[in-house]
């Protein structure tokens, strides 16, 4: 599933993870960051704006230089494993919600 209705469908499967505001949602995740053949992975907080173009923020230094707006045919939801996916050109990063 890919764009806005995957990133939707993640934030429902993964809803009692997820701490709902006014304007966003939030949830602690594993960020795996892959740039080639360097392979990062963070534990961080996950930021969705709710409203106009879905913005995702990560509260990490490593993420600091990223864009974090990202667009729709860019976000991919893994219905098997519950995973969201942005690929990019130079750039994949897997967001995995904390369970514990």
């Amino acid at each position: 599933m890919i764009g806005i209705e995957a990133l939707e469908c993640f934030l429902e499967n993964w809803h009692s993870k997820i701490k709902e505001y006014e304007n966003y949602d939030e949830f602690e995740a594993m960020v795996e960051y892959a740039f080639g053949s360097d392979v990062r992975v963070v534990n961080t907080r996950v930021i969705v704006e709710k409203f106009f173009e879905k913005k995702i923020r990560f509260e990490d230094l490593l993420f600091e230089d990223l864009k974090t707006c990202f667009l729709p045919e860019e976000v991919e939801f893994d219905e098997e494993n519950g995973n969201l996916y942005i690929n990019r050109n130079l750039y994949k990063i897997k967001i995995a919600p904390r369970i514990c």
